[in-house]
């Protein structure tokens, strides 16, 4: 419950829109700029003589960068200042024959902000009694170094629970075509792709789902929330059309007051 409830405040919190996060890591040279400010905070013409372009071109991404809160200039402002991260920002795309997924998180560092100090993880006592700097930053690379390989473990095991997902959502599919497709699909076969689209993305996530299926939200899963407001209400009609006969074949989702609810 703590993870769905930080997740839906982390929605809430968002800044920028996945189209215009995705444009934006997906040009190199911005890239490589994110990629030096994590590392070290830069001027522009330190950046420029770095990749080798112009301070123009350089000014250019990082006003992108900047009106979009990734990063922040400080400093002195006859100097040019230099430029740092400003945000957190965290995103995971999953795409297989049988899943599609995407989230992100962005969060703004506040300048208020606490930053996590070895105290808060537990080791400040081990630390302090570490008395040689070549002692302390081998102890603080090991500390790293496990965490990486704990951290590849997870992606090991991530990547299983991934693929047991989707075996189940290829049965699930299996379930659709041997036992709907003979009797529902007959009933609007002009709708089949939407209606196995619908099932699919409750299905996806579940838990977005568990208590209320709202239909807008339902709606923006589908793509369909940038339709211009005809073809959106008419999508939204055959949507609310296919949830009922959806209901009506499977005892576990069912209606109540215009709203529907999973009930396993």
């Amino acid at each position: 419950m703590e993870v769905e409830k930080e997740e839906k405040e982390s929605q809430t919190k968002q800044f920028i829109s996945l189209d215009s996060l995705l444009e934006m890591l997906g040009n190199p040279t911005r890239r490589i700029i994110l990629s030096k400010l994590a590392k070290v905070p830069h001027s522009p013409s330190e950046l420029a003589k770095i990749l080798g372009i112009s301070r123009q071109a350089v000014h250019s991404q990082l006003d992108l960068l900047s009106t979009n809160n990734v990063v922040e200039r400080f400093g002195e402002e006859k100097r040019g200042g230099k430029y740092r991260i400003k945000s957190n920002l965290s995103i995971r795309i999953n795409i297989s024959p049988d899943y599609y997924n995407i989230r992100y998180s962005m969060a703004e560092i506040k300048d208020d902000a606490k930053s996590i100090n070895l105290k808060d993880i537990g080791c400040a006592t081990k630390y302090e009694n570490i008395k040689s700097p070549n002692k302390k930053i081998r102890f603080l690379g090991g500390q790293i170094k496990d965490i990486e390989h704990k951290i590849r473990e997870f992606e090991l095991e991530r990547r299983k629970l991934l693929q047991n997902k989707e075996c189940y959502i290829v049965e699930l599919k299996n379930i659709i075509n041997d036992t709907y497709q003979k009797d529902f699909l007959k009933k609007r076969p002009e709708l089949e792709n939407l209606e196995r689209e619908i099932f699919y993305t409750l299905f996806y996530n579940p838990a977005q789902f568990r208590q209320r299926i709202n239909i807008d939200n339902l709606m923006e899963d589908l793509f369909f929330s940038d339709l211009d407001p005809f073809k959106r209400a008419t999508h939204k009609l055959d949507v609310t059309n296919l949830l009922k006969d959806l209901s009506s074949f499977m005892d576990f989702l069912w209606e109540d007051d215009d709203d529907w609810f999973f009930d396993f």
